[in-house]
């Protein structure tokens, strides 16, 4: 983590997960985890000193640090993100289908959204490896179904 930069960022978050299970610790609080952040980074002096380092030293042995999303407040959800992003994806994704399609088959809507749906979810795809280096988090970490994907698309046509 890269330090006071971390905190800039309105997006994500430091939060405590326990090593064991993978969810969020039963003690995670965000001033905890800010003290267990600069406890990793050493800073324990000045300002910091008034964070719960000993506290830290003691829930960084069954947890973990890491950056999660905040969920956006009223200015706009995880889902709109994820909308906004499938307009931008859309048309690169649709020129990526039709290439792979076979000369003798159809473009059809169900089996397009069916094919990204499999693929952009694959790491490694060409759909994912699009995806990730558009930076479009929402949707390659996001497990939409098919039937979300035609109406993203559907939205695209009216």
């Amino acid at each position: 983590m890269n330090g006071i930069n971390t905190l800039k960022n309105h997006y994500e978050r430091l939060t405590l997960i326990n090593r064991k299970t993978g969810k969020v610790s039963s003690t995670h609080h965000w001033f905890l985890a800010l003290g267990t952040h600069s406890y990793l980074l050493n800073h324990k002096e000045g300002i910091a000193s008034l964070l719960p380092l000993a506290k830290a030293h003691k829930t960084i042995k069954h947890n973990f640090l890491t950056l999660k999303k905040k969920r956006p407040g009223k200015n706009g959800t995880s889902r709109d993100f994820a909308r906004q992003e499938a307009v931008k994806i859309l048309p690169q994704l649709e020129m990526l289908y039709r290439s792979n399609l076979k000369s003798y088959q159809k473009f059809l809507k169900r089996n397009f959204c069916l094919w990204i749906k499999k693929e952009i979810n694959t790491p490694y795809t060409k759909a994912h490896q699009l995806a990730t280096s558009m930076d479009l988090s929402y949707l390659s970490e996001g497990n939409n179904n098919v039937r979300w994907w035609m109406d993203q698309l559907k939205k695209m046509q009216s």
